[in-house]
């Protein structure tokens, strides 16, 4: 710590002392990150226990969805780990991580934060009550990380008839094991990740049926395909897709607008629909074939079978007999039913429907399970009565707003981040939250080098705050002068080059260069990372290899013609052909 000030200090910037709000994986990487800086840093909690969200809301079998290669910071790797952890290891290495960087001392656990107010000079006074205790304190900080995590405050939509109801409502929360469900007709509202954990297990662990609903569909896809083969964040592009590419590709996602076609076209062919992986019901209401940078992808997908079976057994019997291989084992769990609508009304132990295709439909339970999801609440910002929801299945509930500058920062407060509240497509939360933490200090100390134009949101996603993940990783890099220089590496260490190139938006690909290069960086590029690359398949390379020349060479010439230069030559060569042209007809005019 003192050797990080001593270095801040030489360069002209002044510490800072900092609170982080938050002792789940945001909130200890954004506190380690700013003491490797130099600032001063403590950490408060209103739990007692390290994780947040993964250790407070996890469930039986509960597993990640993002690939450890993604998930894991960038200085703090796990070899020996499970490609998707469990909830309860990926707790455990949080934990690692905080003893490995000595974070413990900075911790206060069991201290809710109740206020957070902005003083004349910019700085902020905090104020704190301690578990037990009656009284507040105040504090003053000079800057606040609110790392407070996404899933705090359930969102608990209220239905019609809902208090005459004669089965149980819970929300997902609450949801600890499958049990509760034996013997019980279940149904399941939501079909995010934990709603299709939640449907699979009730399936598995002898419900006497389950019913999930949705109201706009969903993108189901993988996490994983095969054992021997990489994760699905693993099989992605750098080049042409999240960087290197002109800012007219960039803007108008001119990749995602080829790649959609060829992706839905190639889920046809193997799994028989174009909906998603296997996915035979739920299409996504925003689902075309013109665009895919719009949808978040639903990666637990151990239900999808159990969805798509009934589906498959009302189609013909060579689609049957050709697309049932994905199924897996037809004796695991029992067949679910999607309802595709809103609900109307809650009617003894009925739960009737409005369909998406104009019609009506009930369903009988005796569990209902509300996979809605979380409000997106910062009351020690924003004071006032938690709202009560309105009647009526619509209700979403009133969520703060993020901060303009890449979802961390308003311009005008630079010293209050908001770190870990942004949803990727394909990607995960930490390593965001990792690189987020970096560009805020660079922020504070005033030394971002461009203003990157934010591309990365989704197009039409219902989340104001959903982004794709690698567009997103690479405009805070460019800002910070992070991005690598594949000509650089491919002759100091060509294997780093092809990670960088041909592999995802890892974040030590953002440690290669730039004010947090490390050598760990390096060697987990040449090692771990570039290992995922070659696993896959031959062809899928190749073919990778062919669109990067591809897309280099269209690049190329639009990235030309978006010069001065290039647009002057593009109206000389038109003024040109006009001119041959007129010439043509005049010519034309004199021999007739």
């Amino acid at each position: 710590y003192r050797s990080s000030l001593a270095n801040l200090q030489s360069k002209g910037c002044r510490a800072m002392r900092v609170l982080v709000i938050g002792a789940g994986a945001s909130g200890l990487v954004t506190a380690k990150t700013l003491r490797e800086r130099g600032h001063e840093v403590n950490i408060v909690s209103d739990s007692e226990k390290v994780g947040g969200t993964f250790e407070n809301k996890a469930y039986k079998d509960a597993r990640m969805v993002s690939s450890k290669f993604l998930t894991l910071f960038s200085d703090f790797r796990k070899p020996d780990a499970e490609v998707h952890m469990t909830l309860k290891d990926y707790v455990t290495y949080l934990e690692q991580y905080k003893s490995h960087f000595q974070l413990g001392g900075l911790m206060r656990m069991g201290t809710a934060v109740l206020d957070v107010k902005r003083k004349a000079d910019g700085s902020y006074t905090v104020v704190l009550q301690c578990a037990g205790e009656t009284t507040v304190r105040e504090e003053a900080w000079d800057a606040v990380a609110v790392c407070s995590g996404l899933h705090n405050i359930p969102r608990i939509p209220v239905f019609p008839g809902q208090e005459g109801f004669k089965g149980k409502i819970l929300h997902s929360s609450t949801y600890k094991d499958p049990e509760i469900f034996r013997g019980q007709r279940v149904l399941v509202i939501g079909t995010g990740e934990t709603g299709f954990d939640i449907g699979y297990a009730a399936a598995t662990h002898g419900a006497s049926a389950v019913t999930m609903s949705t109201r706009h569909g969903f993108v189901s896809v993988p996490s994983a395909f095969k054992p021997e083969l990489p994760p699905l964040d693993c099989i992605i592009m750098n080049f042409g897709t999240h960087y290197w590419e002109s800012d007219w590709a960039a803007r108008v996602g001119f990749h995602w607008w080829i790649t959609t076609k060829f992706t839905r076209m190639g889920f046809l062919i193997m799994t028989g629909t174009t909906y998603g992986f296997n996915q035979w019901v739920g299409k996504r209401y925003n689902m075309t074939w013109e665009e895919g940078r719009k949808h978040i992808v639903n990666k637990s997908n151990k239900c999808m079978p159990l969805m798509s079976r009934k589906a498959k057994k009302q189609a013909s019997w060579w689609q049957r007999k050709l697309y049932s291989y994905w199924d897996g084992d037809t004796s695991v769990g029992q067949d679910i039913d999607l309802i595709e609508g809103s609900i109307a009304k809650l009617e003894g132990n009925a739960v009737h429907y409005n369909t998406n295709k104009g019609g009506q439909t009930s369903v009988d339970v005796d569990v209902v399970v509300l996979a809605t999801g979380y409000r997106q609440r910062f009351p020690f910002l924003f004071p006032g009565p938690d709202e009560k929801p309105a009647e009526g299945a619509e209700f979403r509930g009133a969520d703060d707003p993020l901060p303009e500058e890449h979802f961390i920062v308003n311009p005008e407060e630079p010293r209050l981040a908001y770190i870990g509240f942004i949803r990727p497509n394909v990607g995960a939360i930490p390593p965001m939250a990792e690189l987020q933490a970096m560009w805020w200090c660079e922020k504070l100390e005033g030394k971002l080098t461009c203003k990157a134009p934010d591309y990365y949101k989704l197009k039409g996603s219902r989340l104001s705050y959903g982004v794709d993940y690698g567009n997103y990783m690479f405009a805070l890099a460019r800002e910070m002068g992070a991005v690598p220089s594949l000509f650089h590496w491919f002759f100091r260490r060509p294997k780093v080059a092809i990670t960088a190139c041909f592999g995802q938006a890892h974040v030590p690909i953002f440690r290669l260069q730039g004010p947090w290069a490390c050598k760990e960086a390096e060697e987990t590029c040449s090692t771990e990372l570039y290992t995922q690359v070659m696993r896959r398949p031959f062809m899928m390379n190749f073919i990778f290899f062919f669109e990067a020349i591809a897309f280099a060479v269209i690049n190329g010439v639009i990235g030309v013609l978006e010069t001065k230069v290039g647009q002057a030559l593009a109206v000389a060569g038109a003024g040109l052909g006009l001119a041959m042209s007129s010439r043509g007809d005049v010519m034309r005019s004199l021999r007739n």
